[in-house]
């Protein structure tokens, strides 16, 4: 519990000097930061957990420290899925230590997935070659439409199968490596055309 008390108390401060902070102060990249923080747990968040939990999960976790300081274009998927497994197993941990049930590795995944879908495909380092090996958030809509897809792949009917929020660690990289083949000469959030605001597949 003394990790998820100093989080807490990380997060007060941080919260404490945001309202301090000027307009002079206040940059874009801070603005995306908090953006992409807030989008990734309500992603995540529906019958699990509550928002706050997730956003300080999130921000303890180290990736945006990471992002902050490291060479986006030195990486490729074999070194990201080890930085990205660090980052799963600490939002796993916090939210353990939070006394919130039915975490699992699907749901922390999904939480890093969105925010960085967010914060680097969505923003000036959209072209870096760790946006191209980022993994796509994984979810029941995504599975679903990549089933009915004219794509051939062994795999569909273990997809069809699969239920994201129950994944663990070893299931959720054995999807990603059968994912990347999809597309695997392209970026991996290309996966996300089979992506859709509904469950209408309109395939």
């Amino acid at each position: 519990m003394h990790n998820a008390t100093a989080a807490n108390a990380n997060q007060d401060v941080c919260v404490a000097a945001a309202l301090l902070a000027g307009p002079i102060s206040y940059q874009i990249k801070e603005h995306r930061h908090r953006f992409s923080v807030w989008a990734a747990a309500r992603a995540t968040q529906r019958g699990f957990s509550k928002v706050d939990t997730l956003q300080k999960a999130l921000e303890v976790c180290g990736v945006r420290e990471f992002l902050d300081t490291a060479n986006l274009e030195d990486m490729d998927a074999t070194r990201f899925d080890a930085i990205h497994r660090q980052w799963c197993m600490s939002v796993v941990a916090f939210v353990e230590k939070a006394r919130i049930p039915n975490v699992t590795f699907g749901r922390a995944a999904k939480l890093i997935a969105m925010y960085l879908k967010s914060v680097v495909v969505f923003g000036p380092d959209s072209g870096t070659a760790f946006a191209c090996v980022a993994h796509p958030p994984i979810d029941g809509i995504l599975l679903r439409n990549l089933v009915a897809s004219p794509v051939n792949s062994k795999h569909k009917s273990q997809w069809a199968r699969t239920k994201w929020t129950k994944l663990n660690e070893q299931q959720y990289y054995e999807l990603i490596m059968q994912l990347r083949e999809v597309d695997h000469e392209e970026p991996f959030w290309k996966l996300e055309r089979f992506w859709t605001v509904t469950n209408d597949t309109g395939l």
